[in-house]
């Protein structure tokens, strides 16, 4: 059977006390002081408030200390006042997201700005709250998540992720809960007033040398290894990565045309454009190819490893797996992101001596003026002919690289036989 519950000091609070409790042998109407005195349990505390739009008086959860309960009452009492309590249980987190996800792509979520939220944000979203949030308190009622909980994310996260990344998932926090008050699924953010590191605590200024990048691409499956390839050696951006397909890849000529997807993978009508492929990263598409069965058409050529919402490559759980690996086999390398790669990949255009203006196609900024509707020039057509520009910028992207390895190796070499 279950306990007694009493009065407590403070308004609208009662103690729920377990069964066999020494106040079951007082009369009801014993003061609080008899109460405390005959009380030998643990009780647990719960507040309630009357609403009267449906005439009855509405319970909080129960907590351990009577400092929640008043807590969680007194936020019951802000909610009526501005309009009512929730006209439905109280969601679980992995219920609600779902929903929140459903209301984005639906245009019923609107962001901070009251736009649609854009494709790739709704998969940013998504991914951050599903990977950071949801697997410690996806179990947790939304209306029971507190700040120290989103401060506690925020702390484990910025000790291995930029402090912009880290933003990015307070910020999917916060947009989560502005859909949740507006339905009255919830009546707070646990996420504001997060301290939050500082977007300089880890700058992206790692710049990988080609012997670098060798030896972190050389530790990773080839399913890690090819995001990480095409992103340093065909300067590719993170949506084009995760949504490029095996037709838009030339195999045999070495090509790859990024920004097929209008939608979602092109930043600019630059973002369209046809890059050669160096042979590092020409050499890992081979092999994934083979491994996933050559494949062709409309495949992802960087699937999933498990499943996710969005079918497409959790790049979080990418960089997971592969900084574990990094740390493990390489613990002397600094381990390197997506976007670092970029940066790395641009800056070793400008070092092998390969024009700015050939360097804006590759990098897909802008067409030159030499070459005007390059952009728009399909992966068929470049299959018959190739640019001479972006011919001579393989070839000798390549020979740089080549060369930087060897440069690098004999230095090692001469520095142990110092040793």
């Amino acid at each position: 059977m279950p306990g007694r519950d009493t009065r407590t000091r403070w308004q609208g609070v009662f103690a729920r006390h377990q069964e066999g409790c020494g106040v079951e042998e007082l009369a009801r109407g014993a003061t609080l002081g008899e109460i405390d005195r005959a009380c030998s349990c643990s009780a647990s505390y719960y507040g309630k408030v009357y609403d009267v739009s449906v005439r009855r008086h509405v319970p909080t959860k129960r907590y351990k200390v009577p400092s929640e309960a008043r807590k969680a009452r007194r936020s019951m009492l802000d909610l009526l006042e501005k309009g009512g309590l929730p006209k439905e249980a109280p969601l679980r987190l992995r219920d609600a997201l779902p929903r929140f996800v459903a209301d984005m792509k639906a245009g019923r979520a609107l962001n901070k700005k009251g736009k649609h939220y854009k494709p790739e944000a709704i998969t940013t979203i998504d991914q951050a709250l599903g990977l950071h949030v949801v697997p410690s308190l996806g179990a947790r009622r939304i209306v029971d998540i507190r700040k120290r909980d989103i401060q506690k994310i925020a702390d484990d996260l910025s000790e291995r992720r930029s402090g912009s990344r880290v933003r990015g998932v307070i910020n999917s926090v916060r947009s989560f809960y502005t859909w949740a008050n507006q339905r009255e699924l919830a009546s707070h953010d646990p996420a504001a007033g997060i301290v939050l590191p500082p977007v300089e605590a880890k700058p992206r200024d790692r710049i990988g040398t080609p012997q670098e990048m060798a030896e972190l691409l050389g530790a990773l499956t080839t399913k890690d290894a090819v995001p990480y390839a095409l992103a340093v050696y065909s300067w590719a951006r993170r949506a084009q990565i995760e949504r490029v397909r095996w037709q838009e890849i030339d195999l045999k000529v070495g090509l790859v045309e990024w920004g097929a997807d209008e939608e979602n993978a092109r930043k600019s009508d630059a973002a369209l454009h046809v890059v050669p492929l160096l042979r590092p990263v020409w050499a890992l598409l081979r092999e994934a190819w083979i491994e996933q069965g050559r494949p062709g058409g409309n495949q992802l050529v960087c699937p999933p490893i498990n499943k996710t919402k969005t079918g497409l490559l959790s790049m979080d759980g990418l960089a997971d797996r592969a900084i574990k690996v990094w740390e493990k086999q390489l613990p002397k390398l600094k381990p390197i992101g997506l976007q670092e790669c970029r940066h790395t990949a641009a800056t070793w255009l400008d070092a092998a001596g390969i024009s700015p203006k050939t360097a804006s196609v590759l990098m897909g900024h802008s067409i030159p003026d030499r070459q005007p509707g390059a952009a728009a020039i399909t992966l068929a057509r470049y299959t018959h002919l190739m640019p001479d520009a972006l011919e001579l910028a393989r070839k000798q992207m390549d020979t740089w690289i080549v060369a930087q390895i060897a440069r690098e190796t004999e230095a090692e070499k001469d520095a142990a036989g110092q040793e």
